[in-house]
């Protein structure tokens, strides 16, 4: 389901559950936990031969520029937390992994 497909109840109860949870939801999806959390995050950016763009920023700036802001449900369905969106995974033919959720960001906006 789409997160527009629920009652307007179910909802405000999403998008409350998400903005109590926001800041553990970030830092597993973009920090992980225990040893082997991320520290850092590098983003390069290669668009022809000779063009080459790259950026290494500390976790916790990365954390606070793309989990800063708003949770909202979109026009389309999915959920916004900040600069994040969280949609439904979908397109794998009915497999059990279609159930899943997925978090995308552009980490070429830390580039600028």
């Amino acid at each position: 389901m789409f997160a527009d497909e629920f009652s307007v109840q179910e909802q405000q109860k999403l998008v409350k559950f998400i903005s109590e949870n926001k800041t553990l939801i970030i830092s597993d999806i973009l920090k992980g936990r225990a040893s082997f959390s991320a520290e850092w995050m590098l983003v390069i950016l290669k668009l022809k031969d000779s063009d080459l763009k790259w950026t290494l920023k500390p976790i916790n700036y990365v954390l606070n520029y793309f989990g800063n802001g708003e949770v909202c449900i979109t026009d389309r369905g999915s959920i916004k937390i900040g600069k994040i969106t969280l949609q439904r995974k979908g397109g794998d033919g009915g497999r059990k992994t279609a159930q899943m959720l997925q978090f995308k960001i552009n980490p070429c906006l830390l580039l600028d």
